[in-house]
């Protein structure tokens, strides 16, 4: 599969702990078959959000977003990625 980075202008906040930890759930369990949200950043200066996603394409990704989610956060835009990991430099073989 390939990865992507979906980035979102974030608008508006849940304004609980239980709001953000439900509305996560909810993106995690709306994820459909063929796609993997595997993490996020969030840069609480600009609202700007970073979302790490395994998917078959973009259009898979965002069709497994909810509405809610769109309107709190639209995405801005998606670009297929290459992972590099800084771990891979710490192998002495």
């Amino acid at each position: 599969m390939a990865k992507y980075m979906v980035v979102h202008k974030v608008k508006t906040f849940p304004e609980t702990q239980v709001e953000w930890i439900d509305l996560l759930k909810s993106i995690r369990e709306n994820a459909c078959e063929g796609t993997l949200w595997l993490q996020s950043f969030f840069d609480s200066s600009s609202s700007w959000l970073y979302c790490h996603w395994e998917a078959e394409s973009e259009e898979a990704i965002l069709s497994c977003l909810p509405d809610d989610v769109i309107e709190m956060a639209p995405v801005d835009h998606v670009s297929e990625i290459v992972l590099i990991d800084s771990a891979w430099l710490d192998d002495t073989t």
